[in-house]
């Protein structure tokens, strides 16, 4: 795993992970705040070599599980970094009872990360409970499971369900995501304030990072939900 930078303040890790018995990439993305400290979105398997990588970069003071279905590894994370907050989606308390968390996100930005990011509950969809994030200082959105980007896997299996979703090699979402959704109002709702929001770049749980354009590719992805962004 190697620690990648995006733009000043902002780095990625790319990992692997096997659902349902298809290999599937994942990332965690790695946010300095103004004062030198750190938050760990959506974290991965913590090594040795990569906490004493992370730790160069700055003291660990958040942990966030941004949805329901992207919590795996933040035991390991909230026992190597005791003194971090964790932060959790709604609903994830219930379902990860055996984690403590500090704060559960709502649908407004904590005071706590405000200085350096925006949060917004992609709402209608409680089984994921997704919070969208904005890094405002380098224009990155970082979702997880709200759309995919993916070029290559070494799933067979992955590919043929991308192709047939027509989301293949594009930013799209997957017919597996919107089944998930219950209250297309509500989801519509929250998209249209993400898109009041400043930001260029695209990250995602799974797929390519989008450096450039990735405003029209979201709002183009998302049409079939939500229609008419811009």
């Amino acid at each position: 795993m190697r620690l990648r930078e995006l733009s000043r303040d902002l780095w990625i890790v790319d990992t692997q992970i096997r659902v349902a018995g298809a290999v599937l990439g994942t990332r965690m993305s790695v946010i300095r705040r103004p004062d030198g400290a750190l938050i760990l979105h959506s974290p991965i398997e913590i090594d040795d070599a990569l906490a004493e990588v992370l730790e160069e970069l700055g003291p660990i003071r958040d942990l966030i599980a941004p949805s329901r279905l992207h919590h795996m590894y933040l035991f390991g994370a909230d026992r190597r970094w005791p003194g971090a907050t964790t932060w959790a989606a709604p609903g994830l308390p219930r379902k990860r009872p055996d984690l403590v968390f500090d704060a559960v996100l709502g649908d407004r930005t904590p005071p706590q990360l405000a200085d350096t990011l925006e949060t917004c509950l992609f709402a209608g969809s409680p089984i994921a409970s997704e919070v969208i994030v904005l890094h405002r200082a380098s224009r990155t959105l970082i979702v997880t499971d709200l759309v995919f980007n993916i070029h290559q896997t070494p799933s067979l299996f992955s590919q043929l369900y991308l192709r047939a979703s027509k989301a293949w090699q594009r930013c799209a979402q997957t017919p597996a995501v919107r089944l998930l959704i219950r209250d297309r109002e509500a989801a519509r709702r929250s998209l249209e304030r993400v898109f009041e929001w400043d930001f260029d770049r695209v990250i995602m749980a799974h797929g390519e990072v989008i450096e450039a354009g990735g405003r029209a590719q979201l709002a183009r992805a998302l049409e079939p939900i939500a229609p008419g962004l811009r």
